[in-house]
């Protein structure tokens, strides 16, 4: 077990680090969401996105 934790140790710890940088963005991600906002902060029709969204 010690020998396997030398040589992989590292590569675990990255590993773990990334999952759970990806778990944070996705859980931010869910509660903006659900608190309404958007990618560009609200639907004033200022960007591409919320002017192609009040055009329908």
């Amino acid at each position: 077990m010690g020998q396997f934790l030398a040589l992989y140790g590292g590569d675990i710890l990255v590993s773990v680090l990334i999952l759970v940088g990806v778990i944070s963005v996705i859980r931010s991600m869910r509660r903006d969401k659900k608190a309404g906002k958007s990618v560009c902060g609200g639907c004033s029709g200022d960007c591409s996105h919320c002017t192609a969204h009040h055009s329908k």
